[in-house]
């Protein structure tokens, strides 16, 4: 039985485990081990890559504004969030059992659908264990856990896969995704709702359709009360275009423009993924401290470091832009996920996380199509090619950077 003193930080690591869980699939599959499965063993050009995220991620950005809306209402986050873990776990595992381009291409697609859709419920339970003030520092300790996730995810399949090939790690990753997904699932449950809130849910289940859409409609229409949530839109749209493209990408650039081999290539990652597990907890800190609004702006200023020193440099100083990228990444996350917690009401979380998912996604689809029609068209300038694409990135930063400024300063 765990005492009333202890229930609070019990519910917060099992919590955040769910993101250390997350993290088995996100780096994996998606970043590392199919793309690699896709494109340097099946010979796959990176566009088709490109174009299965995209449809994939498309699905996702429309229907998780509408599902956000629907978990909110129904008051069953949990619910929602155990179906698509589920969901993107099963279809993990049969990307272990085929060797069949389009089949995989589908599994992967039908799988990703299920990681990023469930992300909406899980940033949603964060209020359920955590205070507003306290948003930037349990978000941290989320994101910090989710990039120990990732060390162990690649420090377990590295000599797997050296051995017996990509496809050995995605049956592992499936498995641990499942262990380490349990927790949160069965023990993070959604909060009893006020009398108020409880006759608001009996109304809009009896109505659920209509009701959902007329919400949702209400949302979009008003979400300009929550101040500067616009400008954040805006802000995450064009940042999230450069860090999702780096996701993708980011082992096949690489070996691109690096050179590096496959060892090489995982030690790389593990290194760059120490330092986003570093900038997750330091940045939620400092968040919490300076405020979401400059943090995040020198999150943004980092990233256009980092894509200047990637698209210019040579190894061995890819260590240092290995450590800039993980540095960043981490932070992203952790603080814009704060920032939205403490503009928005715990009412609204679902709808508005829903409506900025979609945002994210949109941004993800731009930016990992622009990277594969980029990459198709210069594909004849080799390893020039791919810093070339990367560096034209830097505009979309710095267009962030002016939409974040504009942010209201005490508007949360």
């Amino acid at each position: 039985m765990i005492t009333a003193k202890l229930r609070r930080p019990f519910l917060i690591v099992s919590w955040a485990l769910y993101d250390f869980a997350n993290q088995f699939f996100a780096l994996n599959v998606i970043s590392l081990y199919f793309v690699r499965w896709l494109t340097i063993e099946k010979g796959v050009p990176d566009v088709y890559y490109s174009i299965t995220f995209s449809i994939s991620t498309l699905f996702v950005a429309v229907l998780s504004p509408v599902l956000g809306t629907l978990s909110d209402v129904m008051h069953k986050h949990r619910f929602f969030l155990a179906c698509f873990t589920f969901l993107c776990i099963l279809f993990t595992m049969f990307l272990g059992f085929t060797q069949n381009v389009l089949l995989a291409l589908i599994f992967f697609a039908i799988a990703n659908f299920g990681c990023q859709q469930a992300i909406i419920f899980y940033n949603a339970l964060m209020l359920n264990i955590s205070e507003k003030k306290k948003a930037g520092l349990v978000s941290g300790l989320g994101k910090m856990f989710g990039y120990c996730g990732a060390m162990v995810a690649l420090i377990f399949t590295k000599p797997l896969v050296l051995e017996k090939g990509y496809q050995s790690a995605f049956v592992l990753t499936g498995i641990l995704f499942f262990i380490f997904a349990l927790p949160c699932i069965l023990f993070v449950k959604d909060k009893p709702l006020k009398e108020k809130r409880q006759r608001l849910k009996e109304y809009m289940e009896q109505n659920k359709i209509t009701a959902i859409f007329k919400r949702l409609k209400a949302t979009l229409w008003n979400v300009q009360e929550f101040k500067g949530i616009h400008d954040l839109f805006k802000a995450a749209f064009c940042g999230m275009c450069v860090v999702n493209m780096l996701i993708l990408f980011m082992s096949v650039y690489a070996t691109k423009a690096f050179g590096l081999i496959e060892s090489e290539i995982i030690d790389f990652i593990i290194f760059s993924t120490v330092f986003a597990l570093l900038g997750s907890i330091i940045s939620g800190l400092i968040s919490d401290w300076l405020g979401c609004k400059k943090t995040l702006i020198g999150v943004f200023v980092l990233w256009v470091i980092c894509i200047l020193s990637g698209g210019t440099c040579f190894p061995p100083y890819h260590w240092i832009i290995g450590a800039l990228a993980g540095t960043s990444l981490g932070a992203t996350w952790v603080v814009s996920r704060a920032f939205v917690v403490q503009i928005v009401p715990r009412e609204k979380l679902g709808e508005v996380f829903g409506i900025f998912n979609f945002v994210g996604y949109f941004s993800c689809i731009i930016g990992s199509m622009l990277w594969g029609v980029m990459i198709w068209f210069l594909s004849d300038l080799g390893g020039l090619g791919y810093r070339i694409t990367l560096l034209s990135f830097l505009p979309l930063l710095v267009i962030g950077i002016v939409f974040l400024v504009r942010i209201p300063e005490n508007n949360y």
